[in-house]
């Protein structure tokens, strides 16, 4: 609610000057050094308040920013439902009819909720499905030799058959991509578009897998899965990894800091006031991920049955592939210390695009989430998919 002034008594100029400015006790003598010294602990004083406001609003901002995105999908109108596909049940969230069925599947170590920043906007004239994958969220939790794309696959289209009932957009980020592209490739039916925002086409494959930064969570759920610790994955995760590698010097405190918080906080997700929620959502997801579906890709079970140039060949419905190459264009290289940085570099582009021939490319200067970092950019690649489809 907008708060309102009170239109018959605006406040005068001097009620104002009653109100800001404080009356200086008289003093014997006034030296010029005194004036100066009052001047400077004035303005000391303006610009602590000033700052600790600014402090303050961030940490506002950061604390409560991802509960107002909630909000906003609640009152959109979204409805989480489930819908149970060869005695596996599949969690999703079905925003109102309002138009043309889209589908979101998230990547790995993610839930539905992921999506949040561009649901609502999205919900307005289309019919969103946000699904879930198998693994994560409320979605069950599989044998770990059915994590394969192509099983994945299968379940989430017979749950897509159930609860959409009709050809979709399919949006897939990241693994979710990889998830997408099985399903346009083997069933069509299924599938009016298919937006493929920055998945690892023929990076996330053995042993290349291991030299790229998304090697870095499937690597740890299998060492997890080796050991006999009794620490959460997600605190095995944060300890073990390199999330943080970005803040430089910095990353061993944050890592310290987030530790003790899990220590205090053992069932939730990582929340770190001093950090943009962008950057601590993928926590989120995290406490509800199944190691076994990490461990899936190092172990070479994922690809049992998948072939990406295959598939990508056989994929007839109009296609965008979101690229991010914030590395490239920041640093001129996708590579670091011989890192892919990327879910793909550019020679994987182009392979891809030599491969799906119809396809449009759009390259974001961005990090992996663009639905997250860059919501406006990911929206008008969706946007311009439905056009294509729907007119």
């Amino acid at each position: 609610m907008l708060a309102q002034t009170d239109p018959a008594r605006p406040p005068t100029r001097r009620r104002w000057a009653r109100r800001l400015v404080r009356p200086v006790p008289s003093t014997p003598t006034r030296t010029r050094t005194g004036r100066l010294a009052r001047a400077a602990l004035l303005t000391g004083g303006a610009l602590a308040g000033t700052a600790a406001a600014a402090v303050g609003s961030y940490v506002r901002h950061n604390l409560t920013s991802r509960r107002r995105e909630l909000d906003d999908v609640a009152d959109a109108g979204f409805v989480e439902r489930q819908v149970v596909v060869d005695g596996r049940r599949v969690n999703y969230a079905e925003g109102p009819d309002n138009g043309a069925p889209v589908v979101l599947l998230h990547g790995q170590g993610s839930r539905w909720q992921d999506a949040s920043p561009v649901l609502p906007v999205l919900a307005e004239d289309h019919h969103v499905f946000a699904v879930d994958v198998p693994g994560h969220g409320d979605s069950d939790w599989l044998p770990a030799e059915e994590y394969t794309n192509a099983r994945v696959g299968e379940i989430l289209a017979g749950a897509l058959e159930a609860a959409v009932g009709e050809p979709a957009i399919i949006s897939g980020h990241s693994s979710g991509g990889l998830l997408a592209l099985w399903i346009a490739a083997h069933r069509p039916d299924l599938v009016s578009g298919l937006l493929l925002e920055d998945p690892p086409l023929f990076s996330s494959e053995m042993p290349r897998l291991l030299r790229t930064t998304g090697g870095t969570l499937p690597r740890l759920a299998e060492e997890y899965l080796a050991t006999s610790v009794v620490e959460s994955f997600q605190r095995y995760f944060v300890a073990r990894g390199d999330y943080f590698a970005f803040f430089g010097p910095l990353e061993q405190p944050i890592v310290d800091y987030s530790l003790r918080w899990l220590d205090r906080h053992p069932d939730e997700p990582l929340r770190l006031f001093f950090l943009p929620p962008f950057v601590t959502v993928f926590f989120e997801g995290l406490v509800r991920y199944d190691p076994a579906f990490g461990a899936a890709w190092v172990r070479d079970l994922w690809y049992e049955g998948f072939d990406t140039a295959t598939a990508l060949s056989a994929v007839t419905a109009p296609t965008v592939l979101l690229h991010t190459n914030y590395f490239d264009h920041a640093r001129g290289s996708a590579y670091q210390d011989g890192i892919l940085m990327a879910a793909m570099d550019s020679d994987d582009v182009e392979r891809a695009l030599r491969l799906l021939p119809g396809a449009d490319l759009l390259q974001v200067a961005s990090g992996h989430l663009v639905h997250v970092e860059r919501p406006n950019a990911y929206l008008d690649a969706l946007f311009g998919l439905s056009e294509e489809v729907n007119g």
